[in-house]
């Protein structure tokens, strides 16, 4: 099977994401994966652009996308859409020719954007669903151009939806918002890459206890609850780890508030990423009680579970779904405090609370399996294309449930 995947950022960024893991996963399976990506752009601040080198896997080749420089450098209003939109319409010209010089069996769409690429190759048309797009557009447009821009964004991604041969998504929260012919896909960790993560050279940096969070700095983050816990908490060290659009307004915080028991590393490789997790005593779950975070699946949370580290997480309702028995939730700063503060008084009874999550990513959510569920899927999807699709039950119903009162 080769699959193609138009990627609305750089694939060697410090932001992985489930298709890193997912699609890495695929090419170790034999099979071959195009990734058309972004082009750089130098001293961005989200982290999907900002590029640090990884190993690619055998089998996963990356083809950047050509866009104009003097399109590609201003910024815009509401850039990272902007962004996003130029970089689906350079990339319809890229797929097509893609299809052209090879044989495409399956192209994998992710966002609304890519609207345009439905008609660009006759390969089946997976569309994979990470986040509740509408949800987080009503955050991005602000409600001046929330009312322009939600209307015709509802509509694209029905139109979407209804192209698709197969429709996944990680989330049974999304799912539910969805439709029913939603597949869910979860996601995981990988266990080998766990194990090999070493937070020696974290721990003798920093004064213990730690206390970590490593991801994104977006508008997901609740960083004044942290901030407010790591006021309260001076004995023990924070760390922020990782980059985004808030890391400045975070830093600027921290420095107003004189802690100086916060750190902010910046972004970081993966692999130095599970170094700083498996460094800390408590890892953090910092999500905004909102209906983008309710249907979040924090690829956080799975690869804290594999290194057996205590989590300490908002109560956003995936989340609570897939680790009600090992996660500590809270609410507020004085809920997430006494929840730290019971972690470092009896660490063993919290390393016994952790190994229930080491054992449950374990048993459903490694990501192999994952990519092997992934591969099975696809290839249902691809055999049964006679009755899916535009006009299919699969396609049709999901699409009919996007534009629903579901959402």
């Amino acid at each position: 099977m080769r699959l193609l995947f138009p990627y609305l950022a750089r694939w060697q960024s410090a932001n992985w994401s489930r298709y890193h893991h997912l699609l890495s996963g695929l090419a170790r399976r034999g099979h071959e994966v195009l990734v058309l990506q972004a082009p750089a752009r130098p001293g961005a601040r989200d982290t999907n652009y900002v590029d640090i080198e990884a190993p690619l896997p055998p089998g996963l080749r990356l083809l950047d996308v050509p866009v104009p420089q003097a399109l590609w450098r201003p910024r815009y209003p509401l850039d990272k859409l902007a962004k996003k939109g130029l970089v689906s319409v350079a990339t319809r010209l890229a797929v097509s020719a893609v299809a052209r010089q090879q044989a495409v069996d399956v192209l994998l769409l992710y966002n609304i954007p890519q609207l345009v690429l439905l008609r660009a190759t006759r390969a089946a048309v997976v569309v994979d669903l990470a986040d509740d797009l509408l949800a987080m557009l009503r955050h991005e447009a602000g409600p001046w151009l929330r009312p322009l821009a939600l209307p015709p964004a509802r509509q694209g991604l029905r139109t979407l939806l209804a192209a698709a041969d197969l429709v996944t998504t990680p989330s049974s929260v999304l799912a539910e918002r969805v439709g029913p012919q939603v597949q869910v896909v979860p996601n995981g960790a990988d266990l080998d890459l766990s194990a090999r993560a070493d937070g020696a050279w974290v721990r003798e940096r920093f004064r213990g206890p730690l206390v970590g969070f490593v991801g994104a700095l977006e508008y997901v983050v609740d960083y004044p609850l942290v901030l407010e816990v790591a006021r309260r908490l001076p004995r023990c060290t924070f760390l922020l780890v990782g980059g985004g659009r808030d890391l400045p307004r975070v830093r600027a915080e921290v420095r107003r508030r004189g802690l100086a028991n916060v750190h902010l590393p910046g972004p970081v490789s993966y692999a130095t990423a599970l170094d700083y997790m498996a460094a800390c005593d408590v890892a953090l779950l910092p999500r905004r009680l909102d209906r983008v975070s309710h249907a979040a699946a924090p690829l956080k949370l799975f690869e804290y579970g594999a290194l057996r580290r205590p989590v300490v997480a908002t109560p956003v309702a995936e989340t609570r779904r897939v680790a009600a028995d090992w996660a500590h939730f809270g609410a507020t700063a004085d809920e997430w405090v006494s929840a730290i503060e019971r972690i470092l008084a009896d660490p063993a009874a919290a390393a016994a609370r952790a190994e229930r999550g080491h054992a449950l990513i374990r048993e459903r959510y490694r990501w192999d399996d994952l990519a092997a569920a992934f591969e099975r899927q696809i290839e249902g999807a691809r055999a049964g294309r006679g009755g899916h699709g535009p006009n299919g039950t699969v396609g049709a119903q999901a699409a009919t449930a996007a534009g629903s009162g579901r959402r």
